[in-house]
């Protein structure tokens, strides 16, 4: 059976430790292509592979809903490693680390309308689905993943402070921001991947009407 009490104590565990971190680790740690980085893509890619999986393997209505967040793991993967930029040597060397710009790649123009069109997909499948009717198995299964999207959005605000976005900064109260960003950063994705084993167990819970296929793997 699917649990999300590993997703979860690994999630709070780096959320937790993030500002402790901030104050042991090297700089370098949170540089791209560095381990922080690293981790931040290798969840993002399993949330993305998980995703892709469930849909092909999935009956109608859940594989729909697979289906439409495959492009939302896909965008932040893409925007995790610049679009395949960070697999190029860098355009440049900084205080905070390599550089690595997606405007020198050859398909850059084309990366804005991907990033449009699988919004769009999304949305399409969302609405031509009518998804939302799940929230209620999701409900009844009690298996709505309130907390983690809560925390998914408190790591957001914290890392969107740490990157001195909108005002704010983390730079009085935090030892290297940039570790502090990149490890809430990672806690964030893992409470977006625990959301996802949440929505995994509801479908699983509604096997008998739902048809998917993985509910008892």
């Amino acid at each position: 059976m699917t649990t999300t009490l590993p997703f979860r104590l690994v999630a709070f565990a780096f959320f937790l430790l993030a500002y402790p971190l901030s104050f042991v680790l090297p700089a370098w740690w949170s540089w791209e292509n560095a381990p922080l980085e690293l981790l931040d893509n290798l969840v993002l890619a399993i949330g993305t592979v998980q995703a892709i999986v469930l849909a092909s393997r999935s009956q109608a209505p859940w594989k729909w809903l697979w289906l439409a967040l495959v492009p939302v793991w896909i965008i932040c993967l893409g925007r995790e490693i610049s679009w395949g930029a960070v697999f190029y040597p860098p355009s440049g060397m900084s205080e905070d680390g390599p550089e690595f710009s997606g405007k020198l790649l050859w398909f850059n123009p084309a990366v804005k309308p991907l990033v449009i069109l699988l919004v769009l997909v999304t949305l399409t499948v969302t609405a031509r689905f009518k998804l939302w009717r799940l929230l209620d198995p999701v409900m009844k299964a009690r298996q709505f993943p309130a907390l983690e999207l809560v925390m998914a959005g408190l790591s957001l605000i914290l890392m969107t402070a740490a990157e001195r976005h909108m005002g704010m900064s983390l730079d009085a109260f935090v030892g290297v921001p940039e570790v502090f960003e990149e490890t809430v950063e990672l806690a964030g994705y893992m409470f977006l991947l625990a959301a996802q084993q949440r929505i995994l167990m509801a479908a699983a819970a509604a096997f008998d009407t739902s048809g998917l296929a993985l509910a008892r793997h």
